[in-house]
């Protein structure tokens, strides 16, 4: 059985990020799979305090749904194979892999960077 208190704060962080990514005029279609991406990473994140992860997975998400549509228009131009597929149907997987490499490798040499461990 889940905790009751990891289950309100999980609902209360995807409402938070729903109406967040919307205000700031994110499409709402990108918020999901990045918010899943997010929340993926955390798999390998190191153990940290509830509002440290809560605030992990929002600029995780938040970041990958805005930068989900720049990445997808910008793989045509690096990836000749990108070119063929519609940017319609690549900015979903493109919002996952920003979620969670975004959190799970950004984070991690931003940490390095600041003298954690190495």
């Amino acid at each position: 059985m889940t905790e009751p208190a990891t289950t309100t704060s999980a609902a209360a962080t995807a409402g938070g990020i729903m109406i967040a990514g919307l205000a700031t005029g994110l499409p709402a279609e990108l918020i999901f799979p990045a918010f899943v991406g997010a929340l993926w990473s955390l798999r390998t994140a190191t153990e940290g305090s509830a509002i440290a992860r809560v605030t992990q997975v929002l600029i995780g998400t938040l970041a990958a749904a805005w930068m989900a549509m720049p990445v997808t228009l910008a793989a045509a131009s690096f990836v000749p194979e990108a070119a063929s597929i519609s940017p319609d149907i690549l900015r979903y997987p493109v919002a996952f892999a920003l979620g969670w490499g975004g959190l799970s490798i950004l984070l991690d040499r931003i940490g390095r960077l600041m003298g954690g461990p190495r």
